[in-house]
């Protein structure tokens, strides 16, 4: 069963939006009401991101998938991926991990586990990062524009085909997206192809507080990797967050979120080399601060954890990926409205 149409969607954004938002001056309560009263409608979600050589449609992804809704899980991020390089105004997709018949395999392959899918078509920039992309010239950037379009035209479709529960138009395009003129025409285009929810994820930072057409969204995306300080404390976040979402009115999806086991990973969790020692702690313990201060916020409506990719990790793999670490427990947990290990020893 897919999600709502648009008509009932801004039907129901329309009744929670009528809900005030609380005050952000001191930390949610450790356990309780909030956790449980996340109801069916909010994502559970983790990004289940495609990887070698086991990538979307192998009995290997199928498998890891399978697994998911044992940890509560009831939303998954799915990433096809274009590819371009610096300097280079085209992109080409799809790629071979995430072509679309192995990703229309994967959703329902997550929808018979009772799973709900974002679409989140990204792109790979050889030699760079999305924010990095701008393009001066006008004639690069109308170029790069049309290839753009042609890019989420494609993904808009698929995730019509799919019946997708929400379709990001973008993801971490921070200086492209200081021109709304564009976007909005693209999520025009993505509405005359797709009837469901659109939302655009957002880095953290300048774009997130000042992008000009979360107007024209059903949902404001944010990928969250502001930094936390050495107290882990999250109220700084909260605040930024909840300005964003009272100038819209709309309600927040947590696109990206993740740490790697790193003790500076606390501080810079964008990187994948933030410094410091390797620890599984400092991961759990980031993925705990990020919960008990966001998670119960009632402008929040889900969370995508970056990432459980197709293949494994394990608790001696140093990156974001979480399978077989502490912070996995901490997030199944959560999800399933249990105290943490770390909050059950705080309550003894």
């Amino acid at each position: 069963m897919r999600g709502p149409t648009r008509r009932e969607w801004i039907a129901s954004v329309a009744a929670s939006a009528a809900t005030a938002c609380g005050s952000t001056d001191s930390a949610p309560p450790l356990i309780p009401e909030y956790v449980q009263a996340r109801g069916e409608d909010f994502f559970k979600g983790v990004n289940f991101t495609a990887e070698w050589p086991h990538h979307y449609g192998t009995p290997e992804a199928a498998e890891r998938l399978a697994a998911l809704p044992a940890l509560d899980v009831n939303a998954v991020a799915l990433v096809p991926y274009a590819a371009q390089r610096m300097g280079s105004d085209q992109l080409q997709f799809p790629l071979r991990m995430e072509r679309d018949e192995a990703v229309a395999e994967t959703a329902r392959q997550a929808r018979e586990l009772g799973m709900r899918v974002l679409l989140k078509p990204q792109v790979w920039v050889r030699g760079g990062y999305p924010g990095d992309l701008d393009y001066p010239a006008p004639d690069a950037r109308r170029r790069w524009f049309a290839s753009y379009r042609r890019f989420v035209e494609h993904y808009a479709d698929l995730a019509a085909r799919i019946e997708a529960d929400v379709f990001s138009v973008g993801v971490e395009f921070a200086k492209l997206t200081r021109d709304p003129a564009p976007w909005r025409e693209l999520i025009a285009v993505a509405r005359e192809r797709y009837d469901g929810p659109l939302v655009y994820s957002a880095n953290f930072g300048e774009e997130f507080e000042n992008l000009a057409f979360w107007d024209d969204l059903d949902y404001v995306g944010l990928d969250q990797y502001y930094p936390l300080p050495s107290d882990l404390a999250t109220g700084h976040i909260a605040q930024k967050i909840e300005r964003v979402h009272h100038a819209c009115g709309k309600p927040v999806l947590l696109t990206e979120a993740g740490f790697i086991p790193r003790t500076r990973t606390h501080a810079e969790p964008w990187e994948t080399e933030p410094g410091g020692d390797f620890s599984l702690e400092a991961q759990a313990q980031a993925y705990e601060a990020i919960f008990r201060g966001l998670y119960g916020q009632p402008w929040l409506q889900g969370l995508f954890w970056w990432k459980l990719g197709t293949c494994g990790g394990g608790p001696e793999d140093d990156s974001h990926r979480i399978w077989g670490k502490p912070a996995l427990d901490v997030m199944s947990r959560w999800y399933r409205g249990e105290p943490s290990a770390v909050q059950q020893q705080l309550l003894e």
